[in-house]
C-alpha cells in the first residue's frame, strides 16, 4: 500500500511537473505573425448595433443589375473590385495571394488599411521597407503554362512553350486574377501555338466545369490557391478536354456568403466567355460547403449551371447548424455531467446523438483531452470512443458560434480582433441583423428540443432517463457573453492546461441556478434565413448526380442522410425527384486522401449528364424528366466502381416510408441526427420551431404509448415555455416559399 501511495505521489509530482514544462515549451509552438498582419478598419464599416435582418425577395426572384464591368479582363489589370449584387465588401478582409505562390497583392492605399506590401530587392526578395498597404488584395490578370509531370501524373509550371521538347502535347492555359477581390482560375488545354493573346482552342471540348471546394469559413478571407493541386484534381477532364473554372470566392472555407457565391460565380462565367466563347454547357461539381453552393445557387440562380455533380454534399449549411450546435452540449452531458453509466457505450449515445457513434473509435482530440486532464491531475476524460460529433463538428461547431474564435488569429492584429465580431453570424449580420451590441443575431435556439423523444418512444430509453437529459443539456450563452475557444494555440491560448474540448465555459451551466438555460433563437434571423435563400427549399431544375462514399464507418462530418434530406425536399417541392439521382461508394482501402476523391465514379457522371443535358438541348420541346436517358437511375458501388445494384427503389427506406428496405439501403444504412430524434421530420429544415404546450403535447400523443402522467410536473417545469411542435411535412413558411416562386 506505501509503494501504491508513493507511486500516485510521484506520479502527481511529475504530472504537475510536466505541466510547468508544457506551459513554457507550447510557447515555442505558437504561431508567429507572419510579415502581412492584417490591420485598420475602415470607419464605414464598422460594426453596427441594431441592423434590421433581411426581408427582401427571395435571390430566385429578386431582380439582379446588368453586368457593369467590361469583361474581359484586359491582362496587366484588375478584375471588378465590388459584387455586383451581393452587398458591399466586407472589411477587414485577409490576403492570400503569398500563401498561392503569385507574390504580394497591389498596393491601393497609405492609410495603414489592409497588409503591409513590402519592396522587393533585384533577385524578388522582401525587404522591410514598406511600400504601402493592401486592404483588397488584387492581382493583375495574367497567363501561365502548365505541362504534365514527367511521370505523367500532375503538372508543373513552364516559363515558355517554345522552350518544350517536341514530345510534349498535353498543354494547359492557366489564367489568374482577381474578381470581386477573390482570386479566380481558369485551365483549359491548348495547342502549342497557344499564347497569351492568342488563343488556341482546338483541344477544348466546348464544355466547361465549375470546380466549387468546400469547409466551414466565416469570411473575411481571400483564401489561397494551389493551381498545380487544382490541375492535378482534374487532369483526366483536362485531358479529355474540359475546361476547369474556379474561384476562392466559391469556397466554403472562405465564407458562407450564398449571395456572394452567386455573384462571383457569375462573374468568373462571363470572365471566360467573353474570352474563350460560350460553352455548350457548365456543369458545376464540388464537395461538402462546394455541394451546398450547387444546391443553393441552381435554386437561386437557375441557369447558372446546366447539371450538378454535389460530392459528400448537404442540402444547405444553416439547417445543419441545428444538430451541429447540440454536439458539445450533448457530449458534455454524455462525459462530465451524467452519473449514468449507460454513456461511456458511444452506442448508446445515438439514442439522442442520433449521428454514428463507435465504442474503442479513435477520438479525434481524445489524446490531447486526456493529457490536459492528466495535468490537472484529472484522470477522468479519457474518452473511450467516438461520434461523428466529436470527429467532424468539434472545433467547426465553434468557430460558427463564436464571435471571438478565429483561426486565423495570429495573422490579424491585436488591437484589430476585438472589433469583429468572427462568427458566422457576423459574417452575415447583413442578412440576420445585429443586436444592441452589434453581435450577429443567432438563429439558433433549443428551447422546447425534446432530446431522445424517438428513443423514449421506441422504449430504448426511460423517462428518467429522457428528463434527465433535457433538464441538464443547457444551451450556448448570447454572443456577448462569450469568450474565446479553449484550443490552445489553434485560438491563441497561451496554457495547454486551459483546453476545452466542450468550450463548456460558454454554455449556460450557471452554478447559481438549478438547471442549466436553453437558448432562445431569433425568430427574424430565422426569418430572414429563409428570405435570403440561405436554405435549400428543393427547387433545382437541372440533372444532379448526387455523388459520395459511404463515410459513416470513419466517423466522417459527411454523413449519407444529407442525401436523402435533399431527396425528400426536392421531391416535395417539385412533386418527383426522378432528376436527382444518388449514387454511393464503399470508400477502398489503402488510399490517400487526395486519390480516395478521385476513386468516385466522376467520370461516369459527367457522361451521364454530358448525354442528358444534350437531350435537353437538341429537344428543347421535352421536359427534364423527359430528356433523361435511360441509365439515368440511383445506384451503389463497392470500392472497386463495379455497380452492386440500381434502379429506383435501391434507397427505399424508412426515410421515404416504404416498407421495404432497397439494396443499396441495406449496404450503406445510414444514420439520424439529434432534431430528427426529438420529432423533426426527413425533411430538416426547421431553423426555430413553434411550441406547444405539455398538456397540448400530451393530448396530440406526442409520447406515444409512454405513461407521461407521473412525470407531467416535471415535464412542465423541465419545459417552461412548451415543447417543439414538429411538422410532419416540411416547415409552414417553405411552403408560402415555394408557392410565391413557383
Amino acid at each position: 500500500m506505501k509503494r501504491l501511495l508513493l507511486s500516485i505521489c510521484l506520479s502527481v509530482a511529475l504530472l504537475l511537473s510536466l505541466g510547468v514544462f508544457y506551459d513554457r515549451l507550447e510557447q515555442q509552438f505558437l504561431p508567429k505573425s507572419s510579415q502581412q498582419l492584417l490591420q485598420g478598419l475602415p470607419q464605414q464599416f464598422a460594426i453596427k448595433a441594431n441592423q434590421i435582418p433581411y426581408s427582401g425577395p427571395h435571390p430566385r426572384k429578386r431582380v439582379k443589375p446588368e453586368e457593369s464591368f467590361p469583361f474581359p479582363i484586359e491582362f496587366g489589370e484588375v478584375g471588378p473590385i465590388e459584387p455586383l449584387f451581393a452587398g458591399a465588401n466586407e472589411y477587414p478582409f485577409l490576403c492570400g495571394t503569398q500563401q498561392s505562390g503569385l507574390g504580394q497583392p497591389l498596393v491601393d492605399n497609405q492609410d495603414g488599411v489592409g497588409v503591409a506590401v513590402y519592396a522587393e530587392s533585384e533577385d524578388n526578395l522582401l525587404t522591410n521597407e514598406i511600400i504601402g498597404f493592401s486592404k483588397d488584395c488584387l492581382l493583375p490578370t495574367r497567363i501561365q503554362y502548365f505541362v504534365l509531370n514527367d511521370n505523367g501524373h500532375g503538372y508543373r509550371p513552364v516559363e515558355r512553350l517554345s522552350d518544350l521538347e517536341d514530345q510534349v502535347t498535353e498543354v494547359i492555359r492557366v489564367e489568374i486574377g482577381t474578381i470581386n477581390r477573390f482570386i479566380y482560375v481558369i485551365a483549359i488545354p491548348v495547342g502549342r501555338q497557344d499564347q497569351v493573346y492568342e488563343f488556341d482552342g482546338h483541344k477544348w471540348n466546348q464544355r466547361l466545369i465549375y470546380r466549387m471546394k468546400g469547409g466551414v469559413g466565416v469570411g473575411r478571407e481571400q483564401g489561397h490557391i494551389r493551381v498545380a493541386k487544382l490541375l492535378y484534381e482534374h487532369q483526366t477532364q483536362l485531358e479529355e478536354g474540359y475546361a476547369i473554372a474556379y474561384s476562392t470566392g466559391t469556397e466554403t472555407s472562405h465564407h458562407y456568403n450564398i449571395w456572394l457565391s452567386e455573384d462571383t460565380a457569375l462573374r468568373v462565367k462571363h470572365q471566360f466567355m467573353a474570352r474563350y466563347g460560350v460553352p455548350l454547357y457548365t456543369i458545376a461539381i464540388g464537395g461538402s460547403g462546394g455541394a451546398i453552393q450547387q444546391y443553393l445557387l441552381a435554386q437561386n440562380h437557375p441557369g447558372l449551371f446546366d447539371g450538378l455533380i454535389p460530392l459528400y454534399s448537404y442540402p444547405d449549411m444553416v439547417s445543419q447548424v441545428s444538430y451541429a450546435l447540440d454536439c458539445e452540449l450533448l457530449q458534455y452531458y454524455f462525459d462530465v455531467i451524467s452519473p449514468q453509466s449507460m454513456w461511456r457505450e458511444w452506442e448508446n449515445r445515438r439514442l439522442v446523438e442520433g449521428s454514428q457513434s463507435i465504442s474503442n473509435a479513435k477520438n479525434r482530440y481524445g489524446s490531447l483531452q486526456a493529457m490536459a486532464s492528466a495535468l490537472n491531475v484529472d484522470f477522468r476524460q479519457f474518452p473511450s470512443g467516438a461520434s461523428i460529433c466529436t470527429n467532424g463538428w468539434r472545433g467547426p461547431a465553434q468557430h460558427i458560434n463564436n464571435p471571438i474564435f478565429f483561426t486565423h488569429y495570429y495573422e490579424i492584429h491585436p488591437g484589430l480582433r476585438d472589433k469583429v465580431d468572427w462568427s458566422h453570424w457576423g459574417n452575415l449580420a447583413h442578412i440576420y441583423g445585429t443586436d444592441g451590441q452589434g453581435f450577429g443575431n443567432r438563429f439558433w435556439g433549443n428551447k422546447g428540443v425534446q432530446y431522445g423523444l424517438m428513443a423514449l418512444r421506441r422504449g430504448e430509453i426511460d423517462m428518467p432517463t429522457f428528463l434527465a437529459v433535457n433538464r441538464s443539456v443547457g444551451g450556448w450563452k448570447p454572443l456577448g457573453e462569450m469568450r474565446n475557444a479553449r484550443f490552445w494555440h489553434i485560438s491563441g491560448d497561451d496554457s495547454f492546461r486551459r483546453l476545452s474540448v466542450w468550450s463548456e465555459h460558454n454554455m449556460t451551466h450557471d452554478q447559481a441556478t438549478t438547471w442549466p438555460q436553453r437558448t432562445s433563437g431569433n425568430a427574424s434571423a430565422a426569418r430572414a434565413a429563409y428570405d435570403a435563400g440561405l436554405v435549400f427549399l428543393g427547387l433545382a431544375d437541372v440533372p444532379i448526380i448526387d455523388l459520395r462514399h459511404y463515410l459513416e464507418p470513419d466517423l466522417d462530418m459527411h454523413h449519407s442522410l444529407a442525401s436523402f434530406v435533399s431527396r425528400a425536399r426536392i421531391d416535395y417541392a417539385m412533386g418527383r425527384s426522378d432528376h436527382h439521382l444518388i449514387w454511393m461508394m464503399e470508400k477502398p482501402k489503402g488510399l490517400s486522401r487526395r486519390e480516395i476523391i478521385r476513386s468516385l465514379p466522376i467520370d461516369d457522371a459527367l457522361r451521364l449528364l454530358d448525354q442528358w443535358i444534350i437531350n435537353r438541348q437538341r429537344h428543347p420541346q421535352q421536359d427534364l424528366w423527359q430528356s433523361r436517358p435511360n441509365t439515368a437511375s440511383d445506384r451503389c458501388y463497392d470500392q472497386y466502381q463495379h455497380i452492386l445494384a440500381q434502379g429506383s427503389h435501391v434507397w427505399d427506406g424508412n426515410w421515404n416510408n416504404s416498407e421495404k428496405q432497397g439494396a443499396c439501403q441495406q449496404r450503406f444504412p445510414h444514420y439520424q441526427q439529434s432534431r430528427m430524434l426529438s420529432g423533426e421530420s426527413i425533411y430538416g429544415d426547421v431553423l426555430l420551431c413553434d411550441r406547444i404546450s405539455i398538456d397540448e403535447a400530451v393530448e396530440r400523443g406526442v409520447y406515444g404509448n409512454v405513461d407521461v402522467s407521473p412525470f407531467r410536473e416535471l415535464l412542465t417545469s423541465t419545459f417552461p415555455d412548451g415543447v417543439c411542435d414538429y411538422p410532419e411535412q416540411p416547415h409552414r413558411y417553405v411552403r408560402q416559399l415555394i408557392d410565391a416562386l413557383e
